[in-house]
């Protein structure tokens, strides 16, 4: 008696039926990273005009500041609370500081 085996037929991959799957396969990586591009795109870009609108708000911030430091050390507002608190300047006591060359300022 003898024993019959039957080979089974291995089916060989031709080589356009590997190119058509690596070309499928490329195609879904190519879209998957296209899409989460996309995405983290518009993620940032939002994030730039955020933080751009945080800038200018800051910029109008300090500009009001700065018009209010300089309004508030005017010189004649200095001399008013002075003379309202019974101070007066004396010519002979102001000594002018002016920053020279040689001091590497």
């Amino acid at each position: 008696m003898k024993l019959v085996m039957k080979k089974k037929k291995r089916r060989r991959q031709t080589l356009s039926s590997i190119a058509t799957k690596m070309f499928l396969i490329s195609a879904a990586m190519f879209f998957c990273a296209k899409l989460f591009l996309h995405t983290a795109n518009n993620s940032l870009s939002s994030r730039i005009q955020t933080l751009e609108a945080q800038t200018t708000e800051m910029t109008v911030q300090n500009d009001a500041v700065r018009i209010e430091i300089q309004t508030l050390s005017t010189r004649e507002r200095v001399d008013g609370f002075a003379k309202d608190n019974g101070m007066s300047i004396n010519q002979d006591s102001i000594i002018t500081i002016t920053a020279s060359a040689a001091d590497g300022e």
